[in-house]
């Protein structure tokens, strides 16, 4: 039986004691359940005292399109939520990889990334810390493809190109310093 017909049968007085707890069960279960049931409730007592002239076999039946309508509303709820987290993935997607750097297996390609993306490559791929003090540095965008070479070359590189200097602190941290990112 559905649970129309269950809320029909308490409600009518028609309902075993089992079917009743089981409905006071369910209605216990959520605040949607709830909902639902008082709207049930809510329709049955308009048709019971007759305040708009409705049948109870009409009214039933108007229970169970309102049902059908609050369910359809929900699913279509759940795709609009579902395509906008989707869009909302995508664009994310797109935003990260577009204008960064990408590591291949045999170098670095840089096209036109911010100095602060290039540097978040080069410590993930050289497994090395930059320190930046000056951030103007890190609004410097950067262009280069680099094949099997090592940091030193990769540092070096960056620096001759970029007006920049990478000083070695200590085991695998640098300070990059300079004044100005101009590209030579």
């Amino acid at each position: 039986m559905d649970r129309v017909s269950s809320i029909y049968k308490v409600l009518s007085g028609e309902a075993s004691t089992l079917e009743k707890d089981e409905l006071d069960e369910w209605v216990a279960e959520s605040q949607a359940n709830r909902e639902e049931f008082e709207d049930i409730k809510l329709l049955w007592e308009c048709a019971a005292q007759g305040e708009h002239n409705i049948e109870v076999d009409t009214g039933f039946e108007k229970i169970k399109q309102r049902m059908q309508q609050q369910q359809r509303k929900k699913r279509q709820i759940q795709y609009i939520a579902f395509f906008v987290i989707l869009a909302i993935i995508a664009t994310a997607i797109v935003l990260i990889f577009r204008n960064t750097g990408t590591v291949k297996s045999n170098g670095l390609q840089f096209n036109g990334i911010g100095m602060v993306d290039a540097i978040r490559i080069l410590e993930r791929q050289y497994s090395i810390k930059v320190d930046v003090h000056n951030s103007e540095l890190l609004k410097c965008e950067f262009s280069a493809t680099f094949y099997k070479v090592d940091k030193h070359t990769v540092l070096k590189s960056i620096e001759d190109s970029m007006n920049l200097e990478f000083i070695d602190l200590r085991k695998n941290r640098y300070s990059l310093t300079g004044n100005n990112c101009t590209s030579l």
